[in-house]
């Protein structure tokens, strides 16, 4: 029995990795169902969550075979690992563990798993930061990764070793991928695709042939970070567990709790300041901070009192004149009330 998974698991893998467009669709297609039953029927919201947690779980799961598979991405240690695929799963599962505590348990049971989950992801982030040194921490720490850019540059990668044992020793050090290449009749140079890197890191500039060796070697270490930088980002790591505690003592409808995970965000981004010494994945993850502060006109209270009616004409006036765009703004709508009322929607970070 054990030798019969042991095959199914292997032919898996290989069918991951040799289709991995198809595999693509079908996580896609996953992902959709569970935004088409969302609000569609009594308990939709538990189903639809049920799903779309286990796509993203599939994609964290199928990412890694092919990690495994191109054998040339960065390696971290065993623990630091774990610790990162923790954080990750329970970024991925805390909306559908805190509705399906509502429906068991009622409100003790919602703000119980969600104080659990917040110290649990808080304590791996630091650990990760104090023991780990990882710099600057993407939410979620493992993104989807780009599979057909990592398979080119695994094959790339063999080939050079290919090229690299039949080459006599004084010359291995020399041995490089093409990362570009010239067309003949134009002259136009072109960058090559085994060397292509994933989407959200692409400047659409030719690449030089020392950013090449960074990404195959795996060269994208964390940033050494300022003893202002770690304050602000330790600043980050805590501040949802500041705002759980606001909450339990001023309630949700009062500001204070609105006020201050607010301007803790600012204050992170004030404290960590300069980007120009951060490698890009910081650089990114520091943006993407940035412009989560839009979040915070959909954050209640100032969304029930102040933004709610516009943003609801907004969604409308747009449903109204443009064609086709109703059927996907009319489930948004009927589902902002849901959406405003599960915590690790609103306040996940």
């Amino acid at each position: 029995m054990a030798e019969l998974l042991q095959n199914l698991y292997q032919e898996y893998k290989n069918a991951i990795s040799n289709n991995y467009t198809a595999i693509a669709q079908f996580e896609s297609a996953f992902r959709l169902v569970s935004y088409a039953i969302a609000g569609r029927f009594e308990d939709s919201t538990i189903l639809s969550e049920l799903l779309y947690s286990a796509s993203n779980l599939l994609v964290l799961f199928n990412d890694a075979i092919i990690k495994k598979a191109s054998g040339i991405l960065p390696k971290v240690s065993t623990s630091q690992e774990r610790l990162q695929s923790l954080v990750t799963i329970l970024e991925y599962v805390g909306v559908f563990i805190e509705i399906t505590a509502q429906r068991l348990y009622g409100d003790v049971g919602k703000w119980f798993a969600i104080t659990v989950l917040q110290i649990a992801k808080c304590v791996c982030r630091l650990l990760l930061f104090a023991k780990h040194n990882v710099g600057i921490q993407a939410v979620p720490p493992i993104s989807p990764i780009d599979r057909e850019a990592v398979l080119k540059q695994a094959v790339a990668h063999k080939q050079k070793l290919q090229t690299v044992d039949k080459l006599p020793s004084e010359q291995t050090t020399c041995v490089v991928p093409e990362v570009t290449f010239q067309l003949k009749r134009s002259g136009k140079v072109m960058r090559s695709l085994s060397t292509t890197p994933p989407m959200k890191l692409r400047d659409w500039k030719l690449p030089s042939q020392k950013a090449v060796l960074k990404s195959i070697s795996g060269d994208g270490k964390p940033s050494k970070l300022s003893r202002a930088q770690m304050w602000g980002e330790g600043l980050y790591i805590v501040k949802p567990l500041i705002h759980l505690a606001s909450l339990y003592c001023c309630g949700s409808s009062s500001y204070k709790p609105w006020l201050l995970s607010s301007g803790l965000d600012v204050t992170s981004l004030y404290l960590i300041g300069d980007t120009k010494e951060l490698n890009h994945q910081e650089q990114a993850e520091l943006r993407k901070r940035a412009l989560m502060l839009a979040m915070y006109l959909l954050r209640s209270p100032f969304y029930d009192r102040y933004s709610k009616q516009k943003v609801l004409g907004l969604l409308r006036g747009l449903s109204n004149t443009i064609p086709g765009v109703s059927l996907v703004l009319g489930p948004l709508m009927d589902y902002l009330p849901v959406w405003q009322k599960i915590y690790f929607y609103t306040w996940s970070t």
